[in-house]
């Protein structure tokens, strides 16, 4: 290979380097931001299963407290009943009594099923707390990890951008700016190597003549892709 050429592929391979340690930089916060999701979720999921217990605790006191003010409306009507004047009375207070403790009995059977219900919501309750504490320890290693993974990446960021800075010193003076330019808008997207007369990046078949002037060492930019392209052969 020729000078340019070599100090091409190196550059290439430098660049595709740093967009593998950018992209891997930037991996990190989107896996902090998933954990802490799953924590916001959680945290959501327990509160909704504490709104629904609250909400059905209102229903079952309230039911109870309604079951007590009948269970004193019997004992009451059953004292006028043992008081009645006349039969008359009498019938009217104890077919009101049988028909109230129906209903009590049903209401009953109500505040059983409502406190079997708090039960399972309080189970709910239990296991959302788990999950969210789980969530919590989950999004505090992640960080943790990502942190440690930063600071390990931003080291390495900083040896291969040294080594970008030597490399780009081999270039011609005159085409150094060039190559400056491009490579700061297309990063490792600016170059291409030529494989089988074809340019890499594009797979655009090249003409003899643009052939023989890479084997000759010239800078040659892809007419179809734009990429500064090199030949290793």
């Amino acid at each position: 290979m020729g000078q340019l050429a070599t100090a091409l592929a190196e550059l290439h391979r430098i660049h595709r380097q740093l967009a593998d340690l950018r992209e891997r930089m930037a991996r990190g916060p989107k896996q902090v931001k998933v954990v802490e999701s799953n924590v916001t979720l959680a945290e959501q999921e327990l509160q909704q299963a504490k709104d629904i217990y609250r909400q059905s605790k209102i229903g079952a006191d309230q039911k109870q407290l309604h079951l007590r003010e009948r269970e004193t409306k019997l004992l009451d009507w059953q004292g006028k009943m043992m008081a009645a004047q006349s039969n008359r009375e009498y019938q009217t207070l104890k077919d009101q009594i049988a028909a109230d403790e129906q209903a009590t009995s049903v209401l009953s059977d109500e505040i059983l099923e409502a406190l079997e219900k708090l039960d399972v919501l309080q189970a709910n309750i239990t296991k959302a707390e788990s999950n969210l504490a789980a969530m919590k320890v989950d999004a505090a290693n992640v960080r943790e990890r990502v942190a440690k993974q930063h600071q390990v990446l931003e080291g390495e960021l900083a040896r291969v951008n040294g080594e970008l800075e030597n490399a780009e010193k081999v270039l011609p003076l005159d085409f150094r700016a060039e190559f400056s330019r491009i490579s700061k808008v297309r990063d490792e997207d600016a170059m291409a190597v030529v494989e089988g007369g074809c340019c890499s990046g594009c797979c655009q078949t090249l003409t003899p003549q643009t052939l023989e002037l890479l084997r000759q060492d010239k800078p040659l930019f892809c007419k179809n892709c734009g990429r500064l392209m090199y030949m290793t052969e």
